[in-house]
C-alpha cells in the first residue's frame, strides 16, 4: 500500500439534514397569506385526516372525508351552504367592467381604415403586449409564413399602434416607449430626444451638470472618430444647463409604463399578514408587554400586533380519532401524524410571525409614532438574536408578508435597513437611509424656503456632516436621485 503512494483513512463527522417536516415548516413560513390559504386547503384534500374548524375568510365550513373503508362522514351548515350559494350567485351576476390594455387597443384599431390582412396582424401585435405594453415576442415571429408583405405591414402597423392611446405601448423596452412618446408631442427639446435616444444613462443619476458633462463629452469623442457621419438631427445643438434643464423636465413627463393604468391580467389584491393598532392612552397605562399576546409597550407608548383571520384554523378529523378499523390502521396513523405536522408547522409559523412582528414595533417605533422618515437601524440578524432563530428563518417570516398600519400598507422588509455608514461613538449605530433621506428634505425645504438657488450634493453632505451624518457627496446624489 505503501510502494503505491495510497493510504486509507476513516474519518467520522455528523452532519445535520432536514427532515420532509422540517423542510414543509420553513415553506409555510415562507407563504404569504393568499399562498398559505391556498396550501392548506390543499393539504386537506390531499389528507382526510386533516379538516378545516374554522374559516373566516369563507363562512361555514363543510366537512366531507372519506375513510380508508369508504365510510364518509359529513357535516355542514345549512345556513352557511345558503349563504354560500347567494354570494357565488351574486359574484356570478356582477359584470366585469375593468377595461384591459388589450381591449383599449383594439377598440381604436378596429375604427382605423386597414385591410383584412392589416387587421389580423394588428390584433396579434397587441395580443402581443404584455402587462407594460412591451412585446413579449418579436414582432416579426407573428407573420404568416405566407404573407409576402409582413415587414412592410409592420414599419406601417407599429407606429400605428403606438400612436394609440395610451401612447408609447407595442415598444420593446422603456427607452424605445419614451422615445415614442416624446416623439408625439409638439416641439420636444432636441437634446431630451438625443438622451431618449440610446443615451439614457446619461440621466443617472438625474442630475443637470452631470447630465451636460457626459453629453458634451461623447460629442467631443465622437469628433475624434475618422469616417463617422455626424447626424444632422444633433448638428448645432446646444449643450448647457438650461437645455438640460429643459430635457430633464420634459423627460419627467413622460411615462415609463404607458399602459400602467390598464391590465392583461386580473388583478392581485394584497392583503395585510399583519396589523398594528395603537392601544389608547387610558388602555396602555395598564398593559404589560407581552408578545404572545402581541403586546409592545415603549416610551410611554402601546401597541397591539396582531395576525390576519384569513388563515383557515384545522384540526385531526374527529372520525379518524375515534376509527378502530384494522386494517387500514396503518394508513390512518400515517394520515393523522402528517396532520399533526403540518398542525405544528402552522402553528410554528403563526407564533414567529408574531414574536418577529412585535420586535420590529419595538425596534421602529418611532416610524409607528411618526411616520415615514423615522426607520432606524434594523438587521434581520437582530431580531434572530433576541428570538433564537436563525437569520434564514427570519428573512423567510419576512418575505412575501405585508404589515398594515395608519401610516399605510408596507412589506415586512421595508422595517429592516442596513446602517449607511460606520458606528457613531460609543457603539451608536449609524443613521439608516430612511433617516438620511428624511434629513436631506428637510435641507432642501429650508434652503427653498429661505429662497436660495438649488444647493449642491456636496453643501448638503457639508451640512449633513455638521449634523452628525458622515454621508460622501456621491451618496447624497444617489438619494436624491431616488427621492
Amino acid at each position: 500500500m505503501a510502494a503505491s503512494g495510497l493510504s486509507q483513512r476513516q474519518k467520522q463527522s455528523q452532519i445535520q439534514a432536514m427532515g420532509q417536516s422540517q423542510i414543509q415548516s420553513l415553506e409555510i413560513l415562507s407563504m404569504g397569506g393568499d399562498d398559505l390559504r391556498e396550501a392548506v386547503y390543499k393539504e386537506v384534500q390531499d389528507n382526510p385526516a386533516l379538516v378545516i374548524t374554522r374559516d373566516a375568510g369563507g363562512g361555514n365550513v363543510r366537512l366531507s372525508h372519506a375513510l380508508p373503508d369508504a365510510t364518509r362522514v359529513s357535516s355542514s351548515a345549512a345556513a352557511g351552504e345558503q349563504e354560500s350559494d347567494r354570494h357565488q350567485a351574486a359574484l356570478e351576476a356582477r359584470a366585469d367592467t375593468r377595461l384591459s390594455l388589450q381591449d383599449q387597443l383594439l377598440s381604436q384599431l378596429h375604427v382605423q381604415r386597414l385591410s383584412e390582412e392589416e387587421m389580423r396582424l394588428g390584433e396579434r401585435l397587441i395580443g402581443n403586449l404584455d402587462s407594460r405594453g412591451f412585446h413579449i415576442l418579436a414582432p416579426v415571429s407573428l407573420l404568416d409564413k405566407d404573407s409576402t408583405e409582413g415587414e412592410s405591414m409592420l414599419q406601417k402597423l407599429i407606429p400605428l399602434i403606438q400612436s394609440l392611446d395610451p401612447a408609447g405601448c407595442c415598444c420593446k423596452d422603456t427607452e424605445e416607449s419614451l422615445l415614442v412618446q416624446a416623439r408625439q408631442r409638439p416641439s420636444p427639446p432636441r437634446l431630451a430626444l438625443f438622451l431618449l435616444d440610446g443615451h439614457l444613462d446619461f440621466l443617472n443619476p438625474p442630475v443637470v451638470s452631470s447630465i451636460v458633462r457626459k453629453s458634451q463629452a461623447f460629442f467631443e469623442a465622437r469628433s475624434k472618430l475618422f469616417g463617422v457621419k455626424e447626424n444632422p438631427d444633433w448638428k448645432d445643438m446646444r449643450i448647457d444647463a438650461n437645455a438640460a434643464e429643459n430635457a430633464l423636465t420634459f423627460i419627467r413627463t413622460l411615462d415609463p409604463f404607458p399602459a400602467r393604468d390598464y391590465s392583461t391580467a386580473e388583478t392581485r389584491y394584497i392583503a395585510p399578514d399583519v396589523y398594528v393598532e395603537r392601544i389608547p392612552g387610558d388602555d396602555a397605562e395598564e398593559v404589560q408587554e407581552d408578545f404572545s399576546r402581541g403586546i409592545i409597550v415603549q416610551d410611554g407608548s402601546a401597541w397591539r400586533v396582531r395576525l390576519t383571520s384569513s388563515i383557515p384554523a384545522v384540526g385531526i378529523n374527529p372520525s379518524y380519532k375515534n376509527y378502530s378499523g384494522t386494517d387500514s390502521t396503518a394508513v390512518i396513523r400515517t394520515g393523522i401524524r402528517r396532520a399533526k405536522e403540518f398542525i405544528s408547522a402552522l402553528e410554528e409559523r403563526q407564533d414567529t410571525l408574531l414574536r418577529g412582528s412585535c420586535m420590529i414595533v419595538k425596534r421602529q417605533h418611532a416610524f409607528f409614532e411618526s411616520g415615514p422618515g423615522n426607520l432606524v437601524t434594523f438587521r434581520q440578524k437582530d431580531v434572530a438574536s433576541v428570538l433564537g432563530l436563525h437569520e434564514a428563518t427570519i428573512s423567510r417570516m419576512a418575505g412575501s408578508k405585508y404589515l398594515q398600519c395608519s401610516w399605510g400598507l408596507f412589506p415586512l422588509k421595508y422595517f429592516f435597513l442596513s446602517p449607511a455608514g460606520p458606528e457613531k461613538e460609543e457603539g451608536e449605530p449609524a443613521a439608516s437611509r430612511d433617516q438620511i433621506k428624511a434629513e436631506i428634505r428637510k435641507i432642501i425645504k429650508e434652503q427653498e424656503a429661505d429662497g436660495g438657488k438649488k444647493i449642491s450634493d456636496q453643501k448638503i453632505s457639508d451640512i449633513l456632516a455638521g449634523r452628525g451624518i458622515k454621508v460622501a457627496r456621491r451618496t447624497v446624489a444617489k438619494y436624491r436621485a431616488d427621492m
